[in-house]
């Protein structure tokens, strides 16, 4: 589990991740395909480890993002139906 804590001296994108500072420019499906693919991780993880750690950043901007009423998740195009299908 330890490779998937950043190594902050490695470069500035492994050294943003460790800080958390790199959340707040993530899209909205990043943000939820990391948390999705962190959470389960987190089972028998120490309550200090880096992980728990990250989950909760990515939880809070999700919900600042959901809250801010001037912030508009990621619109995705309206699916057009087949044609000759009628509902």
């Amino acid at each position: 589990m330890t490779t998937l804590v950043p190594n902050p001296l490695d470069s500035d994108s492994q050294y943003h991740r460790f800080h958390h500072i790199d959340i707040a420019a993530l899209e909205d499906l990043e943000l939820l395909d990391e948390l999705w693919a962190l959470r389960p991780l987190l089972w028998g993880s120490p309550p200090d480890h880096w992980l728990r750690e990250r989950v909760n950043k990515l939880e809070g901007e999700l919900q600042r993002r959901s809250v801010d009423s001037s912030y508009k998740l990621s619109s995705r195009p309206k699916l057009k139906l087949a044609e000759g299908v009628k509902l």
